[in-house]
């Protein structure tokens, strides 16, 4: 178990995903909506096939896509295709992606180089775990973790979103893997399991 003070310095990116948020009153986690934000934003959301993006690009170029995103003129603004069928955490995951892909960047991905399309893909899945998983909501594990050790699946569970998501959401507060939070003499800790073969 390491225990050290938690990280809560903000940067920039969190600070867009505060701002998205200010204009919604949740009052838990559960209750963060993708769909009521990109309507809010102005963002459509339309099936990834062949009817609804024919006119933007060729569907075999993105027919092995699950999302993408498609930019309008005007700035944080555009369209969201998600493929059917997807679960309803793998459908939020990607949307709020998206989202972050138009709220940030207001830029196609298809014709960039593949380095500046990771970079592009790294900011918009910082933002998003801001998004899905705010500092305040954190605050509320942290307080469950006093009574007894919290894992990352009730974290998950918790926010509707995949444990890998929690996990990557928990690195960028604590600079390392977290499978549970505890307490130990009144402070809080991190425990990283040291075989993941469970």
């Amino acid at each position: 178990m390491q225990l050290r003070e938690i990280n809560t310095r903000t940067d920039d990116w969190e600070l867009r995903a505060e701002k998205v948020l200010s204009h919604f009153q949740y009052e838990f986690p559960d209750e963060i909506d993708m769909h009521s934000i990109c309507w809010r934003y102005g963002i459509k959301v339309m099936p990834l096939d062949v009817p609804f993006t024919e006119q933007y690009v060729d569907y075999e170029v993105i027919s092995h896509l699950e999302s993408f995103s498609i930019p309008s003129s005007k700035a944080r603004r555009g369209t969201i295709y998600l493929k059917e069928n997807l679960g309803h955490i793998e459908r939020k995951l990607l949307l709020a992606e998206e989202f972050c892909h138009l709220y940030a960047h207001n830029a196609s991905q298809l014709p960039i180089d593949t380095y500046s399309l990771a970079k592009l893909e790294n900011q918009a899945k910082r933002m998003s775990a801001y998004l899905l998983m705010p500092a305040r909501f954190i605050s509320t594990v942290y307080d469950a973790a006093l009574d007894e050790a919290v894992l990352i699946s009730d974290i998950a569970d918790h926010f509707v979103v995949t444990e890998e998501f929690a996990h990557y959401r928990m690195e960028l507060i604590f600079n390392r893997r977290v499978d549970a939070l505890m307490t130990h003499r009144g402070a809080l800790g991190t425990i990283e399991w040291l075989n993941k073969d469970y």
